[in-house]
C-alpha cells in the first residue's frame, strides 16, 4: 500500500533531469487527488481553474474574475 506522501518524497537524479521534472510531475499528482477543475460559466475561451476538495467553487470563481477585472493591461 502506497501512502500519498511517498510520491513527494521522489528526489530526481541531478544528472539525469536537472530541471527536476519527474518530482514536479509527480507533485501535481498528488495535488490533482485532492481537487478538481472546474470551467467558468460563460468564458468562451473555456477556462478552467482549480479547485481544492472542501473549498467553495463559486468563491473561487468570483475570485478568479475579480482578479481578471483589475489586473494591468499588458498590450496595446
Amino acid at each position: 500500500m502506497t501512502n500519498d506522501n511517498d510520491c513527494l518524497k521522489i528526489k530526481a537524479d541531478l544528472d539525469k533531469n536537472p530541471a527536476g521534472t519527474e518530482a514536479k510531475i509527480a507533485h501535481h499528482r498528488h495535488i490533482e487527488r485532492h481537487g478538481r477543475y472546474v470551467a467558468i460559466p460563460g468564458d468562451k475561451s473555456h477556462t478552467r481553474i482549480f479547485v481544492r476538495d472542501g473549498e467553495n467553487p463559486d468563491k473561487r470563481i468570483a475570485a478568479y474574475l475579480e482578479k481578471i477585472k483589475n489586473r494591468a493591461q499588458r498590450w496595446n
